[in-house]
């Protein structure tokens, strides 16, 4: 699709496994996505700027995320890290702030924490490293522990973007009261939503339909607090991991990251509001 205006990819990851040694404990091994591959990928979505978010596979090394903000620089890109809270000094803290971060993450979901309880304290334990500074919050979580930290987000005094539409499944026996939390969620007004990873939340039906009501609804409770994210390069369906080693790499997914805008475009009801979304509030949230 064509804008009129330069769209801000808020979530893509760079992967780098040739250079930097992968976490142990990651869940799957990914290939290669160099920021040449990305910057192929803007093109071809039309964005100008961009979020680069550290991916789970690099774990607390940072450097994939830190090499990519150098190449693209301060005026294109920002980035979100993922660090060891029991060890992240006030110097590590500022190092990162310095190099264009400004969003720290806990991918709790990907981690495997289903219960509230334990997100709740290693979410605890972040906030304490967190104090005095001003970076975001970035949560991946299922939805379920979304809704049950309702409490907690609302009392952290910060942003906190929640990722991949809140950790939703359309596929859910629950769906309506997970939507129903969710919209609670939402009215909190250091609460944004993004809207990312739609194929992931639909469970990679073909079409869109599954969303085509709820997405407009959450548009609505969170209006001037949601912000779109591609996913590129999109890993893989995490029910396939159990049966990949970790010596194998996950192949990338095949996803038409226009045509995902153009879903956003649809579900944003007007041109104001679609450009809020795809460009206007991050760059306000990252100082894009």
């Amino acid at each position: 699709m064509t804008t009129q205006f330069a769209i801000t990819d808020a979530h893509t990851h760079v992967f780098l496994p040739e250079k930097f040694t992968l976490a142990k404990e990651r869940s799957y091994t990914p290939g290669s996505a160099t920021v040449a591959n990305l910057e192929e990928h803007l093109i071809r979505v039309g964005a100008k700027k961009v979020v680069i978010v550290q991916p789970s596979p690099h774990g607390v090394d940072n450097r994939p995320t830190l090499q990519a903000l150098r190449e693209l620089g301060h005026d294109k890109a920002r980035g979100v890290c993922v660090v060891d809270p029991q060890a992240a000094s006030k110097d590590t803290m500022q190092s990162l702030w310095d190099s264009g971060v400004r969003g720290l993450r806990a991918n709790l979901k990907t981690a495997g924490v289903s219960a509230a309880k334990d997100a709740e304290r290693q979410l605890d334990t972040l906030s304490r490293a967190m104090k005095e500074t001003d970076f975001i919050l970035q949560v991946f979580l299922p939805v379920q522990v979304t809704i049950a930290l309702r409490s907690k987000f609302e009392n952290l005094g910060r942003p906190v973007i929640l990722d991949h539409f809140g950790g939703l499944k359309t596929s859910s026996v629950t769906l309506a009261s997970d939507v129903s939390g969710l919209l609670d969620v939402l009215s909190l007004p250091n609460v944004i939503l993004k809207a990312s990873g739609a194929c992931r939340v639909r469970d990679y039906a073909v079409t869109s339909a599954a969303l085509d009501k709820i997405a407009p609804e959450l548009f609505a409770a969170a209006r001037g607090r949601v912000i779109w994210g591609s996913d590129w390069p999109h890993t893989g369906k995490s029910s396939d991991r159990a049966q990949r080693h970790l010596s194998q790499i996950e192949p990338f997914m095949d996803v038409d990251d226009r045509a995902s805008l153009d879903d956003i475009k649809k579900w944003s009801g007007n041109h104001k509001v679609f450009q809020e979304i795809t460009q206007d509030t991050a760059n306000a949230l990252f100082g894009l």
